[in-house]
């Protein structure tokens, strides 16, 4: 058995956000990298074993823990991915603007339910899902990075609400201003690009 590392990516191309800081981002940026750094000792360490047949309580508990480290990488490749330097207001012909105004009634009232979402009380992610089977997009809560998500769907936009993702600029009863932020930073193709 064989496991091949992920590499982190580099988000380099990030410095100059609107609002976020480049401190910030580089801040969040070494967690990411922990990320990337604990799945592939994990991985490594649970496909060792698994050649070797060394299925105890151990293993059990890697494999438990693998959950967390791995969706901990892929979400912050999403939030980081969906972010852009001079990134434009979300245009009327984007996809993901005209299936969320469809639904919604408007993209004002899709931001609304997004907002409110991502300002409940906690830490997480808020994710805006795109189910494949209804072509719907859902507005969602996840408390941990392992637990909550909806199967099957799509993650189109990723928004981290953990405080690390905005305490080096603002303390940790500024999420509001870090939203506002966020939102003027989204790469509205990105998000379009992840419904196709």
């Amino acid at each position: 058995m064989a496991f091949t590392k992920y590499t982190a990516k580099d988000y380099g191309r990030l410095k100059g956000l609107a609002g976020i800081t480049d401190e910030q981002i580089e801040v969040h940026l070494k967690l990411y990298n922990g990320y990337v750094n604990r799945t592939n000792a994990l991985q490594e360490k649970l496909f060792a074993m698994a050649g070797a047949g060394t299925f105890d309580s151990s293993y059990q508990e890697l494999k438990r823990r693998a959950g967390w480290e791995w969706n901990g990488m892929r979400l912050h490749e999403y939030y980081f991915d969906n972010l852009a330097v001079g990134a434009k207001p979300l245009a009327d012909g984007n996809p993901f603007g005209a299936a969320v105004a469809k639904q919604f009634g408007s993209v004002d009232a899709w931001k609304n339910d997004f907002m409110n979402t991502a300002k409940m009380p906690g830490v997480g992610w808020i994710i805006a899902y795109l189910d494949p089977v209804s072509g719907q997009i859902l507005n969602s809560w996840i408390n941990q990075h392992e637990v909550s998500h909806l199967a099957g769907a799509k993650p189109v936009l990723v928004l981290d609400v953990w405080e690390h993702a905005f305490s080096v600029y603002l303390k940790p009863t500024d999420r509001a201003k870090y939203l506002d932020d966020f939102f003027a930073n989204v790469d509205w193709n990105v998000v379009a690009q992840r419904m196709g």
